[in-house]
């Protein structure tokens, strides 16, 4: 591989990855595990107070509602944060790859893309 600019053989692989990965499964375990509590919580709460009517008339609504609530918000905010987690690292992976430039040439600090090189070199 050598630089698009000066021909130096002298390039560097730049790496981005990490902490994109990182701050990208930080943003969508939050965004995950926020709107599965919401929605995990309504359902539960739905659920959980249909259950109480059946079982114990009006006091199992109250009772079935609120623990359906809980049992809700936290099964369904701990699933929706761990697939965040997993789609912002893939997130990040391809923000690095796509957007940011991958190599730099030591000689003249150029910073390109693969495929800058690729093109380049067939010219």
């Amino acid at each position: 591989m050598q630089c698009p600019k000066c021909g130096s053989d002298q390039i560097e692989k730049r790496d981005h990855e990490g902490g994109l990965k990182t701050a990208a499964s930080w943003l969508m375990t939050s965004a995950g595990a926020t709107a599965g509590t919401v929605g995990g919580a309504a359902t539960g709460a739905s659920t959980g107070a249909a259950i109480g009517a059946v079982a114990a008339g009006p006091l199992g609504v109250i009772v079935g509602g609120t623990i359906g609530t809980f049992v809700g918000a936290i099964t369904v905010g701990v699933t929706g944060g761990v697939l965040g987690n997993l789609a912002g690292k893939k997130a990040g992976v391809m923000v690095d790859r796509n957007l940011f430039a991958d190599f730099r040439c030591l000689k003249c600090k150029k910073r390109f893309k693969a495929e800058v090189t690729a093109t380049e070199t067939q010219k």
